[in-house]
């Protein structure tokens, strides 16, 4: 009975060593996998502290200097650097952690040899461990600093090299893979962080030198939003021209086309604005539209702008929103306008009143012709002094009708040519129904001197037909024709009559005749030809180049 007890007990010792070993087993397994959870716990921590420092970093330094404690914490390191590597200028360091200027500048300098360049052109992967370079220069200086070993890690993102990061180990190790695939993402992330302030730099750089481009061109660059009747954007040329800050003009909101511009331009800028916006996108996207208009400026002083337009954006319906334009102060180039047109207005007054002055004398000379030919018997003295009075009416008449006249640079030969016609033709003692006077004048501008040559050619002419073309009282027809050539260079001016025609005797060229002569002289006078055709009548075509 007692040996069975003892066995028993025996047996029962045994089984509570093995629950005991089991149970030892079991709490240090769990301790293992609570060290190991607690390890992943504080490295997510710290990738997390990480990752958040580095995107509010406001400086490539500043991600730089995170970096560096980043990899020395992952690794448990005291020393690290960032070089930026160059195959023409060896490597040069941009931040770095617990190693000495006169180190970085023996690394320098041994990388500026030509020789030792080829080293930087090597590629490497990813590194696994940390060991010490195999060329003896680079391991005296490494000595020399106490580095035992080291590790490039390579900052890589989207195929672009931005740099290494160097971290340095007292001896050679090898890394574990908790600790690689830790390095991996810190590394990466560096990259990235790297990568998008790069890019934001590089766009504040060209928003910084495209702003200095607005500020310092003077004319006014402006974004107006139609949709919401405010200023969107305003360079510091508002400030130089008007004296408003762009917040200010930004702080008018949507009162600022009644605040700055005149009253009386005011509903002109909503039209055009309106305008634009209800042109077809496919038609206006490269449209440009022109308007000028009057702003205050912050003392009250009306200046006067030229604004260019173009689209800068629509909205959801396809409508219009904004519009990016140049306004360009005129305001000296209006108040020369203003003094041009009324310098104008003054010579256009004087010139009417010269035109008038003209008229008056020309009506003087003919009276003093007409006196004097009360005093003449002979026949063939008082036709000429009739024919001078004609050829005075026929300039008279120029003179009169300018000063009737808005322009007084042009004639209107359709006018004048009619009147002077009808004038001709009721000074002579023929009848309706003796002669039929057909005209077809196409409307032509021609200068003073030109209208008051063909004036005096159509006076010679038409007064010769009246007199010769038609004896016996015989019934025919006298026709007048002006017009202009296809392609507006000649003036055509045909006179015609169906009478007996010029006799075969008479030379026209060789006339001792006062008024062919004058239309010979006049002719020439204007480099026009004058073509003379006596079949079935007379007709004169003279051709005149005006262009």
């Amino acid at each position: 009975m007692r040996s069975l007890e003892v066995m028993l007990m025996a047996k029962v010792k045994t089984e509570l060593k093995e629950v005991n070993f089991h149970l030892v087993q079991t709490i240090a397994d769990q301790q293992i996998n609570e060290d190991r959870l607690n390890l992943q716990l504080n490295r997510l921590k710290l990738l997390y502290e990480f990752i958040s420092a580095l995107n509010a970093a406001q400086t490539v330094n500043e991600i730089y200097k995170i970096a560096l404690n980043g990899i020395c914490s992952a690794l448990r390191i005291s020393r690290a650097a960032v070089i930026i590597t160059d195959s023409c200028k060896g490597i040069k360091y941009q931040e770095s952690l617990g190693i000495s200027q006169a180190y970085k500048q023996s690394i320098e300098a041994f990388f500026e040899e030509p020789s030792h360049q080829q080293i930087l052109l090597k590629s490497h992967d990813f590194p696994h461990s940390a060991i010490l370079p195999s060329d003896r220069i680079l391991q005296s200086v490494f000595l020399a600093e106490s580095i035992g070993a080291l590790s490039v890690f390579p900052l890589e993102y989207e195929r672009r090299h931005l740099g290494d990061i160097v971290a340095y180990f007292d001896m050679p190790r090898q890394f574990t893979e908790e600790e690689v695939q830790l390095t991996q993402t810190i590394v990466t992330y560096i990259a990235i962080a790297l990568t998008r302030k790069l890019a934001e730099q590089a766009l504040q750089t060209s928003q910084q030198f495209i702003q200095r481009i607005a500020d310092t061109t003077p004319s006014i660059l402006y974004i107006y939003d139609i949709e919401e009747h405010r200023n969107v954007y305003c360079n510091q040329a508002i400030t130089h021209l008007l004296g408003y800050t762009p917040s200010e003009l930004h702080g008018m909101g949507d009162l600022l086309l009644q605040t700055v511009i005149h009253p009386d331009d005011f509903q002109k800028v909503i039209d055009h604005y309106e305008l634009i916006r209800n042109k077809e996108p496919k038609i206006s996207s490269e449209s440009l539209f022109v308007i000028e208009y009057r702003m205050k400026d912050i003392h009250g002083k009306w200046k006067w702008f030229y604004s260019q337009e173009t689209i800068f954006s629509y909205n959801s319906d396809a409508k219009v929103k904004q519009t990016i334009g140049v306004a360009s102060d005129i305001t000296k180039l209006k108040e020369v306008e203003t003094s041009l047109q009324s310098s104008l207005a003054e010579k256009e007054a004087l010139l009417r009143e010269a035109h008038h002055s003209v008229k008056n004398n020309l009506g003087v000379v003919d009276s003093l012709l007409s006196m004097q030919a009360r005093y003449i018997d002979d026949e063939e003295a008082l036709r000429a002094i009739f024919d001078c009075q004609r050829r005075i009416h026929a300039m008279s008449l120029i003179h009169e009708q300018l000063y009737q006249s808005q322009n007084i640079d042009k004639v209107d030969f359709c006018e004048y040519l009619t009147r002077l016609v009808g004038n001709l033709y009721s000074s002579t003692s023929l009848n309706a129904n003796q002669i039929e006077l057909k005209l077809d004048i196409k409307p032509t501008q021609l200068d003073i001197d030109m209208a008051i040559s063909l004036g005096l050619i159509v006076n010679e002419l038409l007064t010769n037909a009246f007199k010769y073309a038609f004896p016996n009282d015989n019934r025919g027809v006298i026709e007048v024709v002006s017009y202009k050539s296809a392609d507006d260079r000649d003036l055509h001016l045909i006179i015609r009559d169906n009478g007996i025609g010029i006799p075969e005797n008479v030379d026209f060229n060789g006339t001792s005749s006062l008024g062919l002569r004058l239309v010979r002289i006049l002719t020439q006078q204007l480099r026009a030809s004058l073509n003379l055709s006596c079949t079935d009548g007379t007709c004169f075509h003279l051709t005149l180049h005006t262009k």
